[in-house]
């Protein structure tokens, strides 16, 4: 015979069955529940792009084999022996927060010692594929920075892309607030003041993204397929470059060159336009356009653009002789042919002034 507690007891167990039952089969319950699986799936996966490797300057040779450059096996090769070089001095924790900052600036320094023990020296030259740079030893600030960037990958830290005008640089984060803004190209600390500070105009200092630097690439990669006529093929590596970064100047203005040279005057100008609109103080875009005008027989055009080239760059003796020419034509079409002998002030004054410039050098 059962007594009165027993029968309590398993009264409260039903209770307590139903309630759970109640819970699993509820809608409520199982989105709940649904919630937190994705949340912890959306963890899992933020954890796994935080941990991700990124090597960039092998994807720099990856990118230029792809394009049909002659990027060999041994390539990979002299580039991990240097990587492994450059973080042979590097170390990671083991100090206080107040000896932070010396030991990232202790290890950044010893990258920067390891590059020029090596002979790697500074090129200004902007357009350099990468598998050449390193032969040469010549570097523009894009690729010390792609360097830094794969040895930061291989030694577990991590440093940040930066860009000011054409110019790349690291910074290192010390916290949540500061960070060592560090000189990849010359191998010292500046204060971002600085960059800000020179960076002209609307080319303001950047963090970058993984895509955002690897359009620079793909950009240089453009600028040499257009440099070995492989006009078309460039135009495809064009469109990646504007899906990943469609706020570049330069890009346009190489896209708009590919054109002119294919015969498209109307989408040269149209890129040129954009180049232009994106950086009003771009005078290549300005000469370039100018010439499509001259081609379109558009001469007052023409003469605006290289009016403004001008007022950029006034001592450029190539500009004014140009000009000039656009002068000379203009009067040819507005004065009798008869009198087409007779150089035009305008022309004759910007000839004059070419020539000072070329004397005075």
């Amino acid at each position: 015979m059962i007594d009165k507690k027993m029968v309590q007891l398993m009264k409260k167990l039903l209770i307590l069955s139903g309630m759970l039952y109640s819970l699993n089969n509820n809608p409520a319950t199982a989105q709940i529940k649904d919630s937190a699986k994705k949340s912890e799936q959306s963890k899992i996966a933020q954890d796994s792009v935080i941990n991700e490797k990124v090597h960039y300057a092998f994807e720099l040779l990856d990118l230029e084999k792809e394009a049909g450059f002659n990027v060999r096996s041994s390539h990979y090769q002299n580039l991990d022996s240097l990587v492994n070089e450059l973080g042979k001095y590097i170390h990671i924790g083991g100090v206080d927060a107040n000896s932070k900052r010396t030991q990232v600036v202790n290890n950044l320094e010893s990258i920067d010692l390891t590059l020029k023990k090596n002979n790697f020296i500074y090129d200004d030259n902007t357009d350099l594929l990468f598998y050449e740079a390193l032969k040469t030893k010549n570097l523009n600030s894009f690729h010390f920075l792609v360097l830094y960037l794969e040895v930061a990958s291989k030694k577990n830290f991590t440093i940040d892309p930066m860009k000011a005008g054409e110019h790349f640089f690291a910074s290192y984060p010390l916290d949540s607030l500061n960070s060592v803004n560090w000189e990849t190209t010359f191998g010292i600390e500046q204060s971002e003041n600085l960059y800000k500070k020179l960076a002209k105009d609307n080319k303001k200092v950047k963090n970058l993204t993984k895509d955002e630097f690897l359009s620079r690439e793909y950009r240089t990669i453009v600028f040499f397929l257009n440099k070995n006529k492989q006009f078309k093929k460039s135009i495809e590596y064009f469109n990646k470059v504007i899906e990943i970064n469609p706020l570049d100047p330069l890009t346009y203005k190489y896209l708009g060159d590919s054109y002119g040279v294919l015969g498209d005057k109307n989408n040269s100008l149209g890129n040129y336009d954009l180049a232009i609109g994106l950086d009003p103080q771009f005078t290549q875009a300005y000469l370039c356009r100018g010439n499509i005008f001259c081609k379109k027989d558009k001469l007052e055009k023409a003469l605006g653009d290289y009016n403004k080239a001008i007022e950029l760059a006034p001592e450029n003796p190539e500009f004014y002789k140009i000009r000039g020419d656009i002068h000379s034509l203009i009067y040819r079409k507005t004065e009798d042919i008869l009198s087409e002998k007779r150089k035009p002030k305008q022309a004759q004054k910007d000839y004059e002034k070419a020539l000072e410039l070329i004397f005075s050098k």
